[in-house]
């Protein structure tokens, strides 16, 4: 789903906290940035992609994340936007102005108590100096899995242990490996290929010892 018109944003009262719904249609109103939801990403939560020629900036947010974890990601990628419409030009993805973009942008969000107390405490812990990820940041992320609604048998694959082999709901099989950077780094029974999992992604556990 593609959206660009403010009235076409409405959809976003199915993914997002219904008071903080208004800031973001002003947001997109007053930028020339498109918003795509798409379906889960393993490697990913959101990103933002810069225009070229006649392109249209655009987000992305993953449709699958509760609506506190929506709001914060699409809050991360609104501050990439600002930035580079601000200068054009590339600058350090997670660097200084991006720090400052980011904090500015969600003081409207605190000031409407548009988050649980526990949240915005951890919300705001992480955002004096935010990292490339909101999930390597624990106590923001423990904070945020506590209000995901989980399908019976589905887990973080940060609650499995090493070695351990988990399924996707498409089917594929993967043992779990260790942590790089944000990323679990989880090898494919079925291809043999190393995989980048964030975190969060929801899995379903199979067994505590990979397979023969």
């Amino acid at each position: 789903m593609k959206f660009s018109r403010a009235q076409n944003l409405m959809v976003l009262h199915d993914f997002i906290p219904s008071v903080s719904l208004s800031f973001v249609i002003q947001w997109f109103q007053d930028h020339d940035v498109h918003l795509k939801i798409t379906r889960e990403r393993i490697s990913k939560l959101g990103d933002f992609r810069a225009g070229s020629g006649v392109a249209v900036p655009t987000i992305s947010v993953n449709y699958n994340l509760n609506e506190y974890s929506f709001l914060i990601t699409l809050l991360h990628e609104m501050a990439h936007a600002e930035v580079w419409l601000s200068s054009k030009k590339r600058n350090r993805p997670h660097g200084k102005a991006w720090k400052s973009a980011f904090l500015n942008l969600s003081q409207p969000y605190f000031q409407a108590e548009v988050f649980p107390v526990d949240l915005a405490a951890a919300f705001k812990a992480y955002l004096k100096n935010p990292t490339a990820s909101t999930m390597s940041f624990q106590p923001l992320n423990m904070a945020l899995k506590a209000y995901d609604k989980r399908e019976h048998g589905l887990i973080s694959i940060a609650d499995l242990p090493e070695n351990s082999i988990f399924r996707l709901a498409g089917g594929r099989t993967f043992i779990k490996g260790q942590k790089v950077r944000t990323r679990f780094r989880c090898i494919c029974l079925n291809n043999k290929r190393v995989y980048l999992f964030n975190p969060m992604a929801e899995v379903s556990p199979e067994s505590n010892k990979p397979k023969s």
